[in-house]
């Protein structure tokens, strides 16, 4: 995982964990009053994710036109991939869960997925895959082609069943007109905080109180026509209310839409169905919160009655018979269990950290095929650089002397992978970058980029549309025959002009010759093709040797100079003389016994026919005077 996953997931872990305990706080405020109007109570908006992808859709659309859809097919089976395993995972502790945290807990943690609506847009974060899925590229257009139809086909049909089975319970169904009932249900609303006025009906076409519609303004409270009580409508309210106040249909929603994207998975299908159970334990749950066993028999023998089948976007005080006999455990017998925050946090953690752990990537192919065959024609070397990240030659080297046709030849050679979802970024292996340049007419007209190391190829090549593109080496890199191929201490050919710089090597009875230092420097001009120009001067202080008694400096450059001069002024700068070069015996300058300030100035011609006029500045501090320079 990257170091961003880890913070974000920490941060969103932590959020969640006491996002969902205020939540708690917020609807035990039920028990003695009302919930601010407006508010609601489930984690995160259930439609997050759908939404954000259906955004990224239209605007690629808009931007590129369906060609661009594209870009995002890969990362999109990404992320089916990774909810589809956290599903399983969840699915298979799914049973201890239950045993150990909330229901509430439980229906909250089908919902984390939607949270992954952030990746979409700070794609290029996540970790680096643990594990790549190879699937030949060339099966991608039918495969995105069958899965689409399907995608669309089951969120179609379920979207139509859903429909239907509005039309169905809604056709012949009358608005209630009890105003008693209506005026209990208006209260429940508003102690909710529901601040929309949702009808309620009654129909013969369904066997148990259910609550239909995904957004307030569409819902619909359905009763059957059967004759409650008092005390029966009022633990119907609370339930369905507490359905509504958690968005709990349009969580069946977001269920539907992840069945309809992982529609070839069984397992989707499974977790609709736990979902379901989940979100109707947690509503018993909340609402027979410190309820007594009076009032669970009666609850239990409710749901006796009102066994029915919540299918669609709804949700009904008692579904499929199958979970009913679990409900009932659980409400005659409820187990003392933890209310969950801290799994959720942990939970939504994983979900964030793990995030691009699986990539995927093409079959294998030769790098001559992948890089050079789409690369330009008759490209050459330009450039080569190793790159070490340990030891004590770590960092960036130029390689100057190389056999190019072995080198080229070997990498052609090497089969790989590309990668087309999966974050790869380079790290502090060892790596070889090689430039190859396409020429017109002399000039350098185009680079593909090649960087190899750390198991992977990245290349940029010119004239495509992919930009840089990561490929999966097959086995492993033989380092010791680039090695071979390479000459570490070949000068460069053609180096481009730098400033000349002066070393010191100074020495005296009691300092013989050791490390030099460099001389502080000042360009005064520099002429080449373009002209003569005066750079702007900026000071960076002068060095030099201190506290030991010397009594000569030789000089050093690193271009040889036609001449020069050097300037000696005493500390105060009250007195100067000046020697030229003729004057010294070869780069042997003598030292004052007193302390002074060294000013070398001269003429140097350096390569590609650039001259530079130059000043270096060096002190010498003398132990006689000690106090001079001491405080200076």
């Amino acid at each position: 995982m990257t170091i961003y996953q880890t913070l974000i997931g920490t941060i969103l872990g932590v959020a969640a964990a006491v996002a969902y305990n205020a939540r708690r706080k917020e609807e035990e405020k039920l028990a003695v009053g009302s919930i601010k109007p407006g508010r609601k109570t489930c984690l995160i908006e259930p439609l997050a994710l759908p939404a954000t992808l259906a955004l990224c859709f239209a605007l690629l659309l808009i931007a590129g036109g369906p060609g661009a859809l594209k870009l995002i097919y890969p990362n999109l089976g990404l992320l089916v991939i990774h909810i589809s395993l956290y599903y399983a995972l969840l699915l298979l502790l799914l049973v201890p869960l239950r045993r150990i945290i909330s229901a509430g807990a439980c229906a909250a943690l089908w919902l984390l997925p939607t949270l992954l609506y952030f990746f979409v847009w700070i794609s290029g974060h996540e970790m680096r895959p643990v594990f790549v899925i190879t699937l030949p590229r060339r099966l991608l257009p039918a495969l995105t082609a069958v899965w689409a139809a399907g995608f669309i086909t089951v969120m179609l049909w379920q979207l139509v069943s859903h429909l239907r089975i509005r039309g169905r319970i809604l056709r012949g169904a009358t608005e209630l007109e009890n105003e008693a009932v209506l005026v209990k249900w208006k209260n429940g609303l508003r102690r909710h905080g529901i601040k929309t006025d949702i009808p309620i009906a009654e129909s013969t076409a369904v066997s148990t109180p259910l609550t239909v519609g995904c957004f307030t303004r569409t819902m619909r409270l359905v009763l059957p026509r059967s004759g409650y009580t008092d005390r029966e409508l009022d633990m119907i309210f609370r339930h369905e209310l507490r359905h509504i106040l958690r968005c709990d249909t349009r969580t069946k929603l977001f269920l539907a839409f992840y069945t309809a994207m992982c529609w070839f998975n069984p397992l989707a299908w499974i977790a609709r169905r736990k979902v379901a159970a989940d979100l109707e334990l947690s509503c018993d749950e909340a609402i027979l919160s410190g309820a007594d066993d009076n009032t669970r028999k009666e609850y239990a023998k409710l749901l006796l009655m009102s066994a029915g089948d919540g299918r669609g976007c709804t949700t009904c005080l008692s579904a499929a018979p199958g979970t009913l006999r679990y409900r009932l455990r659980n409400v005659v017998k409820p187990a003392k269990r933890l209310p969950g925050g801290v799994f959720i946090s942990v939970a939504l953690f994983v979900l964030i950290s793990a995030y691009g752990a699986v990539g995927l990537a093409d079959g294998s192919k030769s790098v001559q095929t992948l890089i050079f065959d789409r690369a330009p024609p008759a490209i050459v070397i330009d450039r080569v650089v190793a790159y070490n990240g340990t030891g004590r030659s770590s960092g960036y080297r130029t390689i100057h002397g190389y056999d190019g046709a072995a080198l080229t030849g070997y990498i052609s050679s090497l089969r790989a992978r590309q990668v087309y979802a999966g974050n790869y970024e380079e790290g502090n292996e060892r790596r070889l970058y090689v430039d190859y340049a396409e020429a017109v007419d002399g000039n350098t007209v185009s680079l593909t980029r090649i960087a190899l190391g750390g198991g992977l190829i990245f290349a940029d090549i010119p004239y495509d549309d992919s930009r840089e593109i990561t490929y999966i080496i097959d086995g492993a890199v033989d380092w010791e025959y680039i090695d071979s191929l390479l000459d570490y201490d070949a000068p460069d050919p053609d180096p481009a002009p730098e400033p000349p710089k002066m070393l010191v090597y100074l020495s005296g009875p009691e300092h013989s010759e050791a490390e030099p230092l460099y001389a502080q420097s000042r360009v005064l001009s520099v002429t080449d093709a373009a002209g003569r120009r005066e750079p702007e001067y900026e000071y960076s202080g002068v060095g030099g040797g201190f506290g030991a008694m010397l009594t000569e400096a030789r000089l050093g450059f690193s271009y040889p100079p036609s001449e020069f001069s050097v300037t000696v002024e005493n500390w105060d700068r009250s007195a100067r003389f000046t020697l030229s070069s003729a004057e010294l015996d070869g780069m042997v300058l003598p030292l004052t016994p007193y302390s002074a300030h060294y000013t070398v100035r001269g003429s140097f011609d350096t390569v590609r026919d650039t001259h530079y006029e130059m000043e270096f500045y060096f002190d010498i501090g003398q132990p006689a005077d000690e106090e001079l320079w001491r405080t200076y």
